[in-house]
């Protein structure tokens, strides 16, 4: 598979929309490394990196958007209906390549002022010179019009989105360093790297959800509810590379000595093979189901359960804590039309003129490997059968009420994987501390990324938009750019106790819809 990356690179770059001008800048340049290298470390560029929009799932308002991290929160809002218009998730991170916060940030960037330069041949970024493994990843997510409504124990959602997933991870240290330094690089010459389970995958797909809670035991001031969003998806475009194990030697700038290979790559994207154009074909080239669960233990204020009158007149059960569990994104997509996946079995080769290898398109780029790698152009074929599997997790979490508007949150999610084709979820470790009313909302998410990388984020809703970020430090100049972080969201919610009266006299609530006849009869827990 010395050639696989460049096979997913061009099946990616070619489905993405500037297909266009990358095929031009492409014949521009003569010199492009290739080959087995090339698998991990062109993949390696500042991709986007997954993020769980802290500010739009965990409070009490998020409504439609609570099922982002666990559909057993539709019972617990204080809304009874919400409508989300339109809304966005988009977070960049790697720990490969950066450039100093010194030397360049995001607003330069916005202003497209020109790149700082490095070394003798005026690279525009700096790599981390550390021995540790290297991972990026992508969570695009476009949040489209979506809807859940309570009728008191249950809770109903519609909602669908648009998603793109990227991620790399074990790619070896010395990958990237040679792959910006270039194999004349001598440190790195002539020295044995055996490396093991390094992997690619990708996904482009769409997917319409059900959702629904049901609040299955209450009994006095416990209460346990349990959720469930059921998700069709159908996929655009796919691509995944997985290495068991590789061990090489550089010998020099031109010779790279393969002494064994284990992996396979498979992709189905919309690209004429032979000739890498956009042909005209179906929109969608795959499909699959996908499936989250979830529950949530709550300690109420107060004793007593709610009878279900009017819609309007449903309360929302103030808490002292809330604990919920979920495991998200369980299932895969298949894809059948124009796929193609390919392995290569205990494999060798020693490389000579490697610098100057020219692949014109994928299919002859596959065709080239296999005959490398088997004497034979077909040998590597294994079907037209592609699977990747959803990027599945297991999330933990907390809220506690400290006062009157003011909540203490804790997020927790660790990805799941079963095999190296499945797409990966960085895990994270957050605290979230908030203040949230009616009409303003402010989340201050400190966390974790990947148990190394911390981070301090700001978000704040403005009744009906909210807008946040996950790392605020990109946004002040403060941090390296080797990522970037923004999100927000566009609804419209009506909320419980929130019925007119004919008679509103000042033992009425308007926003709990308690009385204080009604209040007589809860017992207040002491805190």
């Amino acid at each position: 598979m010395a050639g696989a990356a460049k096979i997913l690179t061009l099946a990616v770059r070619n489905s993405s929309l500037h297909y266009m001008k990358w095929k031009k800048q492409a014949k521009a340049n003569n010199k492009t490394l290739r080959g087995f290298l090339f698998i991990c470390f062109a993949l390696l560029q500042p991709w986007l990196s997954a993020q769980e929009m802290l500010g739009l799932s965990q409070g009490n308002y998020s409504g439609v958007n609570s099922i982002l991290s666990n559909p057993a929160m539709l019972t617990n809002t204080r809304n009874y209906f919400d409508l989300n218009f339109f809304g966005l998730g988009f977070f960049a991170r790697n720990n490969s390549v950066y450039i100093p916060a010194s030397d360049y940030n995001i607003w330069k960037a916005i202003r497209q002022e020109d790149l700082p330069t490095y070394g003798e041949d005026n690279r525009s970024v700096l790599y981390y010179k550390n021995q540790r493994n290297k991972f990026s990843a992508v969570n695009l997510r476009l949040l489209g019009p979506s809807a859940m409504i309570q009728l008191g124990d249950h809770a109903f959602a519609l909602s669908t989105a648009v998603r793109v997933i990227v991620s790399t991870n074990g790619i070896p240290w010395e990958m990237p360093v040679l792959g910006i330094e270039g194999l004349q690089y001598k440190p790195l010459q002539n020295t044995n790297f055996n490396d093991n389970n390094i992997d690619f995958s990708t996904a482009q797909w769409m997917e319409a959800g059900l959702s629904y809670a049901y609040n299955v035991h209450q009994r006095m001031d416990n209460r346990l509810t349990i959720g469930v969003t059921v998700k069709k998806l159908w996929g655009y475009s796919g691509a995944y590379q997985a290495t068991k194990n590789v061990n090489y030697i550089v010998l020099n700038d031109s010779t790279i000595n393969i002494k064994n290979l284990n992996g396979e790559v498979g992709f189905s994207v919309p690209v004429d093979y032979n000739t890498n154009d956009v042909p005209v074909g179906p929109n969608f080239r795959g499909s699959g189901v996908g499936l989250d669960v979830g529950a949530v233990f709550i300690k109420q204020k107060y004793v007593g359960k709610q009878r279900l009158g009017r819609l309007c007149g449903q309360r929302f059960e103030e808490y002292i804590y809330r604990i919920g569990i979920s495991v998200l994104d369980i299932g895969r997509l298949k894809f059948k039309d124009n796929a193609q996946l390919h392995s290569y079995d205990d494999v060798s080769v020693y490389w000579q003129n490697f610098d100057t290898t020219n692949f014109n398109s994928i299919n002859r780029t596959v065709a080239e490997l296999s005959e490398l790698f088997y004497g034979d152009p077909t040998a590597s074929y294994r079907g037209n059968v592609m699977k990747i599997g959803l990027p599945t997790a297991i999330s933990i979490q907390g809220d506690y009420n400290i006062r009157k508007h003011v909540y203490l949150g804790a997020f927790w999610i660790q990805p799941i994987r079963f095999n190296l084709n499945t797409m990966r979820r960085p895990a994270q470790l957050a605290f979230i501390p908030r203040y949230e009313s009616k009409y303003l909302e402010v989340n201050l998410p400190i966390s974790l990324l990947e148990y190394r990388y911390p981070r301090v984020g700001l978000s704040a809703r403005f009744y009906f938009l909210t807008v946040g970020t996950e790392r605020l430090g990109t946004w002040l100049g403060l941090a390296d750019l080797n990522g970037l972080d923004f999100y927000f969201a566009l609804k419209f919610s009506i909320g419980k106790g929130s019925c007119k009266q004919k008679k509103e006299g000042a033992c009425y609530n308007s926003e709990f819809g308690y009385s204080d006849k009604e209040k007589a009869m809860f017992r207040k827990r002491k805190r």
